[in-house]
């Protein structure tokens, strides 16, 4: 759908990956862009506006884990542009030991925005349709025995971004959903990763993963900023070691309808 002249929410635009999404995204002439992120630095901030001074750039500070803050930010930017046309859920962490904050911020956070954000967006109702991203991983696709939770939390955002983005709802909403997973990358997510594994068996082998190859977070930023613009619904994107490539899932199971 084209980035040029929409509004855009992009929660966790500050991280690594994010703020170098966030970078590319500004320079697509959007014609507002909101940055919900924990993280407060305004000199981001302003460098994402000394960008592109024609679109507007507006910071929220944003706890995930509160629906109630989560429905007013989303509310606020409705009584400001109206509409969203596009939502990027990109708030993660890494914290294995930590099973009900993984999962609070990782899945049902995410969960709770984006289904606070269809009913802004539905054709049928206030919105006019739109593009809602959802990041996962490289690890909600395969195992990862070193980070247990991390991959479960990620295998339900690929799950729910699957259903949720079935031709049937799409028809009636008009919002596409697509699946952005990024490989192993050079982020903070990777610093002190030896507290940050399921439990003490998990170290040996999670240096081993810890040891493979990497990408730096401009590629990776670079290949959100092109699912915005290109991604289609039910698209799953995976970023790997600098290459963008689309992923056709393996189906194991289909009901038999009487």
């Amino acid at each position: 759908m084209g980035l040029s002249g929409k509004n855009v929410v992009f929660v966790g635009g500050l991280g690594f990956i994010g703020y170098e999404a966030c970078k590319q995204i500004m320079n697509k002439n959007v014609a507002s862009f909101f940055v919900f992120d924990v993280l407060e630095n305004a000199e981001n901030i302003k460098a994402l506006q000394a960008i592109n001074p024609k679109s507007k750039v507006y910071y929220t500070k944003f706890d995930i884990t509160n629906k109630a803050a989560i429905k007013q930010a989303l509310d606020d930017v409705v009584a400001k542009v109206q509409y969203i046309d596009m939502l990027v859920n990109g708030a993660g962490i890494l914290a294995d030991p930590n099973v009900e904050l993984t999962m609070n911020i990782n899945l049902i956070g995410l969960i709770n925005t984006t289904l606070e954000a269809i009913p802004l967006m539905d054709k049928n109702k206030n919105g006019r349709g739109g593009l809602i991203v959802n990041i996962a991983s490289v690890l909600g696709l395969e195992p990862a025995p070193p980070t247990a939770v991390y991959c479960a939390s990620k295998f339900g955002v690929m799950g729910f971004s699957r259903s949720i983005s079935d031709p049937y709802y799409y028809n009636l909403t008009g919002i596409a959903v697509a699946t952005f997973c990024p490989g192993l990358t050079e982020t903070p997510l990777k610093n002190n990763i030896a507290t940050k594994y399921t439990f003490e068996y998990s170290k040996e082998i999670g240096q081993k993963l810890n040891n493979t190859k990497t990408q730096k977070p401009e590629a990776c930023g670079a290949h959100l900023a092109t699912v915005l613009e290109t991604g289609e619904n039910g698209g799953i994107y995976i970023s790997n070691q600098g290459t963008l490539s689309k992923v056709t899932p393996t189906v194991y199971w289909q009901p038999t309808f009487n």
